[in-house]
């Protein structure tokens, strides 16, 4: 497990859904999916789920029992620890700033129990406190994108694989319709089951999830919902580095408190992946997602969500030192104070790597916003961001960075710019 300090969440990439699998296997007519996987394109991650109750982990690896033995237990550690500098923590036009202490430690456990069950543990936890200036006593804590523990049951062509995924995060700056405060906590949980049947030329996938969102201050507890969430996939494998398919889903958001309205979705999509060559590999997904609120809440918002989902990403390994990635998304995402807001992002990651042991990594980013609602605002986002890693033994690495953020809009007080700067120093084990 080699998990990267988060200091820029603004440029990870959202949560997505199951990575589609693809398996060689004799003849099967490829044209029935080659237009699709080029019109349509498709995401690596197969679907992309808007909602977060229909987020789904990894999917079936291939059909059968897995390859492991029983009885070997494996763990992967890191601790890390740095400063950060960061001169607008309150998202605000005049800024409030501070230097900051960040500390984290992630674990990774595999216990294959026997050739058909294996038990995954993966979590990532960091805290961050101000040393001086803005919220100079107090802690924010993160439990990262990626910590869950799943158990998984093999039957001859049947899995079914157990999960329960968290997600905590404190810091403002991940959410874009927020500002002028210095934080932002929700958690997030979702406890699910997907059921994956390798028919060999068919793969259905089947999941099931009910999902928490609150907020950790009590001033914000408008935003605390249950959520439950059902998908269906056909996955067609066309090759070793092609598949395709078609998903829908639907779920149900229900809010604790009368202010925020609870809503229904449902979504219908095509994905597909392929590689290009051996160096440019190409993923897409396009839907229709229909959002519709029962205007049961206070708020002034009475617009539903009609429209389309999608996303396509390009992967170009172009030099041996140098590779990048860029994706194109349109997604859709609860509201705060409104039903929900669009978000169009495009984002840019170039990596550079083997010089002089360092690895640079320069993240760019751009986001549109629309806000529903009669009060909904419309607004741009920029990120840029640079970070520098190298390796300073067999265990432990460093790592240097700085990132800017700027929001764009015509609301006064609503705008900011947001600076950081920061060192990390990991050690894994």
């Amino acid at each position: 497990m080699t998990h990267q300090p988060r200091y820029s969440p603004f440029f990870r990439e959202p949560l997505a859904a199951d990575r589609t699998v693809v398996r060689a296997f004799g003849y099967w007519p490829k044209a029935l999916c080659a237009g699709l996987v080029l019109a349509a394109a498709s995401t690596m991650q197969a679907q992309m789920w808007i909602r977060e109750s229909t987020v789904m982990p990894d999917s079936v690896t291939g059909g059968g029992m897995h390859d492991g033995e029983g009885g070997t237990l494996t763990f992967t550690n890191a601790i890390y620890g740095g400063l950060e500098y960061n001169d607008n923590a309150t998202l605000s036009e005049s800024g409030a700033g501070g230097l900051a202490l960040r500390v984290g430690f992630a674990t990774g456990i595999r216990y294959p129990v026997s050739r058909s069950n294996e038990l995954k543990f993966d979590v990532s936890v960091e805290r961050l406190t101000y040393l001086s200036g803005v919220d100079g006593t107090e802690d924010y804590n993160s439990l990262l994108p990626g910590s869950e523990t799943t158990f998984t049951i093999y039957a001859g062509p049947v899995r079914v694989r157990n999960f329960l995924r968290a997600e905590l995060t404190e810091d403002p700056v991940e959410t874009p319709v927020v500002n002028n405060t210095s934080r932002f906590g929700r958690f997030n949980g979702y406890l699910g089951s997907q059921v994956d049947w390798d028919m060999n030329r068919v793969i259905w996938q089947l999941t099931g999830s009910v999902g928490r969102q609150f907020a950790t201050e009590s001033s914000n507890s408008q935003i605390d919902f249950w959520t439950y969430g059902l998908g269906l996939r056909a996955v067609f494998p066309l090759g070793p580095s092609t598949s395709c398919g078609v998903s829908v889903s639907e779920a149900i958001t229900l809010y604790d408190l009368s202010i925020q309205n609870e809503s229904e979705t449902r979504t219908f999509g095509v994905f597909g992946q392929t590689a290009l060559s051996r160096k440019i590999g190409l993923d897409a997904a396009v839907g229709i997602q229909t959002t519709n609120y029962d205007n049961s809440g206070s708020i002034l918002d009475q617009d539903d969500y009609a429209g389309l989902y999608g996303s396509v990403g390009l992967s170009h390994q172009l030099q041996k030192n140098f590779s990048y990635s860029l994706r194109l998304r349109h997604d859709i995402d609860e509201g705060y104070g409104t039903n929900f807001y669009q978000i169009t992002e495009i984002t840019l990651t170039p990596k550079i790597s083997s010089v002089y042991r360092w690895e640079i990594v320069v993240p760019l980013s751009w986001q549109w916003v629309d806000v529903s609602g009669p009060t909904g605002d419309s607004f741009t986002r920029a990120g840029i961001g640079v970070e520098a890693r190298r390796p300073l033994g067999r265990k432990l690495d460093l790592s240097v960075g700085a990132s800017r953020y700027e929001k764009f809009t015509d609301v006064p007080g609503a705008g900011y710019a947001q600076n950081r700067i920061y060192f990390s120093v990991r050690y894994n084990f």
